[in-house]
């Protein structure tokens, strides 16, 4: 109820998609975070995204409310959904380890695998 009518920006997986056509199409689909927990979403209009895409909606979010014959209940009524780049949102690995001293170079002084000629 904190959330009510708040405005949000959510990042998730598109699943569940489905399309209504008629005089006025909508779509509606679960954004699903990394622990497979949906977030319903009711967007107006024909996807420029398709199932299992990475996207970024915002809009607003809403503990019920009724669009046409759907029914939307603690979801986003977004205003905008964009697909986006995995990158963009993955996490970044270890780029660099403390280093290692190692004796057991020629001399004791050079990293293992250097060779430096005297």
């Amino acid at each position: 109820t904190t959330f009510d009518q708040q405005p949000v920006s959510v990042v998730g997986k598109v699943a569940n998609l489905v399309t209504r056509y008629g005089d006025t199409p909508y779509t509606t689909f679960d954004l699903l975070d990394t622990d497979d927990t949906a977030l319903p979403v009711f967007v107006s209009g024909k996807p420029a995204f398709k199932q299992g895409d990475l996207c970024h909606v915002t809009g607003t979010f809403v503990q019920e409310k009724a669009i046409g014959t759907y029914v939307l209940t603690r979801g986003v009524a977004a205003e905008k959904v964009e697909k986006v780049s995995a990158a963009e949102y993955k996490t970044a690995g270890q780029l660099f380890r403390k280093k290692q001293r190692s004796g057991t170079g020629t001399t004791g002084k050079y990293p293992r695998g250097f060779y430096v000629p005297q």
